[in-house]
């Protein structure tokens, strides 16, 4: 029995290789690109590594204003 994609509020949710073929004809008629989906799949996850790093930087970096502004905030009351 083949394995069906569930529907996702009733839209289809197509595999991880129906995904990398239709972004490989995506990247043939735009970019003029031939590559193969070993490739693409490469791209796509360090990509996807990229931006997650970059999220967690910023999550870092608003923790670290989160905590200098509470730490302002008790020296102002300790000034007043």
């Amino acid at each position: 029995m083949a394995k069906t994609n569930a529907p996702l509020n009733g839209v289809f949710q197509p595999s991880t290789m129906e995904l990398l073929r239709a972004y490989a004809l995506f990247t043939e008629e735009v970019d003029d690109l031939h590559t193969t989906l070993d490739y693409l799949a490469e791209s796509l996850v360090l990509a996807h590594l990229e931006e997650h790093e970059r999220f967690q930087d910023w999550i870092a970096s608003r923790q670290k204003i989160a905590v200098v502004d509470r730490w302002l905030k008790r020296m102002g009351e300790g000034f007043i």
